[in-house]
Protein backbone atom coordinates (compact mmCIF):
# COMPACT_ATOMS: atom_id res chain seq x y z
CA UNK A 1 0.00 0.00 0.00
CA UNK A 2 1.40 3.40 -0.68
CA UNK A 3 2.19 6.23 2.31
CA UNK A 4 -0.45 8.90 1.47
CA UNK A 5 -3.30 5.82 1.74
CA UNK A 6 -2.24 4.64 4.59
CA UNK A 7 -2.38 8.06 6.38
CA UNK A 8 -5.58 8.97 4.49
CA UNK A 9 -6.93 5.69 6.07
CA UNK A 10 -5.79 6.31 9.65
CA UNK A 11 -7.10 10.02 9.62
CA UNK A 12 -10.10 8.05 8.12
CA UNK A 13 -10.45 6.16 11.64
CA UNK A 14 -9.52 9.29 13.21
CA UNK A 15 -12.51 10.91 11.79
CA UNK A 16 -15.25 8.29 12.51
CA UNK A 17 -13.41 8.06 16.30
CA UNK A 18 -14.37 11.57 17.20
CA UNK A 19 -17.52 12.09 15.00
CA UNK A 20 -18.96 9.30 16.92
CA UNK A 21 -17.76 10.93 20.05
CA UNK A 22 -19.38 14.02 19.36
CA UNK A 23 -22.56 12.59 18.39
CA UNK A 24 -22.75 10.37 21.34
CA UNK A 25 -21.89 12.95 24.04
CA UNK A 26 -24.78 15.36 22.20
CA UNK A 27 -27.07 12.48 22.54
CA UNK A 28 -26.34 11.52 25.93
CA UNK A 29 -26.57 15.19 27.27
CA UNK A 30 -30.27 15.68 26.01
CA UNK A 31 -31.04 12.45 27.31
CA UNK A 32 -30.08 13.61 30.45
CA UNK A 33 -32.24 16.83 30.22
CA UNK A 34 -35.24 14.80 28.99
CA UNK A 35 -34.95 12.76 31.98
CA UNK A 36 -34.30 15.47 34.07
CA UNK A 37 -37.41 17.17 32.76
CA UNK A 38 -39.61 14.65 32.94
CA UNK A 39 -38.60 14.21 36.91
CA UNK A 40 -39.79 17.61 37.38
CA UNK A 41 -42.76 17.49 35.30
CA UNK A 42 -44.10 14.25 37.23
CA UNK A 43 -43.19 15.56 40.70
CA UNK A 44 -40.10 13.09 41.43
CA UNK A 45 -38.23 15.92 41.91
CA UNK A 46 -39.86 18.87 43.89
CA UNK A 47 -38.19 22.48 44.03
CA UNK A 48 -39.13 23.24 47.41
CA UNK A 49 -36.33 20.89 48.82
CA UNK A 50 -32.98 22.81 48.62
CA UNK A 51 -30.51 19.90 49.27
CA UNK A 52 -31.87 17.59 46.42
CA UNK A 53 -32.03 20.90 44.26
CA UNK A 54 -28.36 21.29 45.18
CA UNK A 55 -27.70 17.87 44.66
CA UNK A 56 -29.17 17.58 41.23
CA UNK A 57 -27.19 20.98 40.43
CA UNK A 58 -24.00 19.33 41.26
CA UNK A 59 -24.94 16.05 39.13
CA UNK A 60 -26.15 18.09 36.26
CA UNK A 61 -22.81 20.04 36.11
CA UNK A 62 -20.84 16.73 36.29
CA UNK A 63 -22.82 15.13 33.60
CA UNK A 64 -23.14 17.75 31.65
CA UNK A 65 -20.00 19.13 32.09
CA UNK A 66 -18.45 15.83 30.75
CA UNK A 67 -20.58 15.54 27.42
CA UNK A 68 -19.61 19.26 26.15
CA UNK A 69 -15.89 18.72 27.16
CA UNK A 70 -16.11 15.72 25.22
CA UNK A 71 -18.07 17.56 22.25
CA UNK A 72 -16.05 20.88 22.10
CA UNK A 73 -12.95 18.46 22.05
CA UNK A 74 -13.71 16.10 19.48
CA UNK A 75 -15.36 18.95 17.33
CA UNK A 76 -12.08 20.89 17.51
CA UNK A 77 -10.42 17.34 15.98
CA UNK A 78 -12.70 17.13 13.54
CA UNK A 79 -12.23 21.05 12.19
CA UNK A 80 -8.29 19.94 12.26
CA UNK A 81 -8.90 16.69 9.92
CA UNK A 82 -9.62 18.50 6.68
CA UNK A 83 -6.47 21.07 6.82
CA UNK A 84 -4.15 17.84 7.20
CA UNK A 85 -5.85 15.67 4.63
CA UNK A 86 -4.85 18.99 1.75
CA UNK A 87 -1.42 18.34 3.34
CA UNK A 88 -1.19 14.89 2.25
Amino acid sequence: MDESLKRKNVLDLQFQKYLTISSTSIIIAFTYLIGVSIAFFTKQIKMNNFIDIGILFIISVLVLGICFTLFFNALFHLRNIPEVVKEI
